[in-house]
Formats: C-alpha cells, structure tokens, sequence
C-alpha cells in the first residue's frame, strides 16, 4: 500500500497519474486537506482510494497511517494555508512522527528541494531570499526524518514548471542548482522509479534535474 500526502497538488496528481499509467497495482491512498476534494473524479479513474488529512493536525495525519496501513509514504507536502502557516517543516514533521509510530517499517519518500540541507551553501543571495524561508523549513523536515529511524529517502528537485517532459535525472551529488526547470511529469517519473525500486539503498538522498 502507497499512501501519498499532498495528492492533490499538482506533482501529486502527476505522480498518481503515472502510477496509474504504469498499472501500478499496490493500492493508492491519496490524502487530501479537505473532504469536498474527494468528489473529484480524478482519483476514483486512476484507482486511487481517498482519505482526508490536515498535515498541520498531528492526530490526523496519525490516523490515516493507522488506517491505510502503508508500506511506502510519500509526502509532496509544502506551501502555506489560508492562514499563512507554513506546512514545510510542522506537516512534514506530523507525518513522519505518524510514520515512525504507525508503520515503521515503512519507506518514507520525502520531496523537498535543491538548497535544502549541504546545498544551502551553495545558493547564492537572490535564491536565498526568494525561496529562504521555504528551503529552510523543508531542511528541517529533512532533519527531522533523518533522525527518526526510518527508512527513508529525500527527493530535492529542481525548479518545477509544466514543459510537458517526463525525462529527468537522478543525482547522488551536484555542484550547483541548474536555472533550467524540470516539469513535474519527470519528477513524477522518478519518484514512481524510486517506489518499484526495492532495492534501492534507505537513507539516500537524490537530486532531480530534467
């Protein structure tokens, strides 16, 4: 069972899209930040179950790992809510909690960002303060996923825009952040690579490039 915390978002239906194109048959939770979400047709036509979730509320997000039951989480969560809160850091941090406690066993993909983590140093001031706040904060969530005994992996794309293209390129090291975007149809791609990918070695970190 897969579970997928920021489903619908646009690299979250990507990946659901490319699951499904690909006859992946493990069974789809797609958890989605609001109840009315569930009506769109969407999910039911790639096979996807449904489940609801505020990754800001620490017992939901608890809640649907002991329902779902997964043996692979992958969380696109980012961004603020209406409220302003940013969900970066405290979602992310919610669900491996909920992870660590509910299925640990599981392998948890975590999605952030090239410039979190070492390559913060590497970014230069415009980058930094565009995007700081954001990079930071999902460099927490990486943190907090490295210590929490999981196995894990952490996805750090590139700039994301809609070119059409599902190529992409995994990086185990890269000198620099590329200006180019990647569209989220490759990062899909290699996140569902990632998924069937059973032997690939836990508590690795890759970078995504067109």
């Amino acid at each position: 069972m897969l579970t997928i915390f920021g489903a619908n978002g646009k690299s979250g239906r990507e990946l659901i899209a490319r699951l499904s194109a690909d006859g992946f048959s493990d069974g789809i939770t797609a958890v989605l930040r609001r109840p009315e979400q569930a009506e769109d047709p969407f999910f039911k036509q790639h096979g996807a179950n449904t489940a609801t979730a505020d990754v800001l509320d620490a017992q939901a997000c608890a809640a649907v790992i002991r329902d779902s039951k997964p043996q692979t989480v992958v969380s696109f969560v980012g961004g603020k809510n209406e409220a302003g809160v940013r969900s970066d850091a405290a979602g992310n941090i919610n669900i491996i909690d909920a992870v660590a406690a509910h299925a640990p066993q599981a392998r948890l993909i975590l999605v952030t960002s090239m410039g979190c983590g070492e390559q913060w140093e590497n970014t230069n001031a415009m980058f930094k303060q565009a995007l700081g706040e954001a990079v930071q904060a999902k460099t927490e969530a990486e943190n907090h996923l490295r210590q929490s005994g999981l196995h894990w992996t952490i996805v750090r794309p590139c700039g994301l825009g809609n070119s059409g293209s599902d190529s992409y390129t995994l990086h185990t090291a890269i000198d620099e952040i590329p200006r180019d975007y990647m569209d989220r149809k490759g990062l899909a791609t290699a996140v569902a690579k990632l998924i069937a990918d059973k032997e690939r070695p836990s508590e690795s970190v890759y970078s995504v490039t067109a």
